[in-house]
């Protein structure tokens, strides 16, 4: 496990939180990307209102994010932006941190700082 040298907030370095403001690189072709400036809860509106990211949750979709190209269900793309491209953690009390909000909650099932 590495060892981080934590932000005042206790982010590992090169990590985010979901608050912070975040460039979108999204690709719109031509070798150009979106380039808006959208705050990390504000993610999914901004696929779905301007890069028109629509459809059941079982649609498949590709990431567009700076030319990732995985193709994903529609459920998943957000979250894999958020952990993939924009590092985004969730930290819990005891000042663990975890990619994913559901491996968050997960934890503090269990987590003595909930009890």
């Amino acid at each position: 496990m590495p060892t981080y040298n934590y932000s005042s907030n206790g982010v590992p370095p090169s990590s985010h939180v979901l608050g912070e403001t975040f460039q979108c690189f999204w690709d719109c072709g031509q070798g150009l990307h979106c380039n808006a400036l959208i705050c990390g809860y504000d993610l999914s509106k901004h696929l779905r209102e301007v890069h028109g990211i629509h459809g059941s949750d079982k649609t498949r979709v590709y990431c567009l994010w700076n030319s990732c190209n995985k193709d994903v269900n529609k459920e998943c793309l957000t979250r894999h932006v958020e952990e993939i491209h924009m590092r985004i953690v969730y930290m819990c009390e005891c000042h663990s941190t975890f990619s994913r909000k559901d491996t968050l909650n997960n934890h503090k099932k269990t987590c003595p700082s909930q009890h």
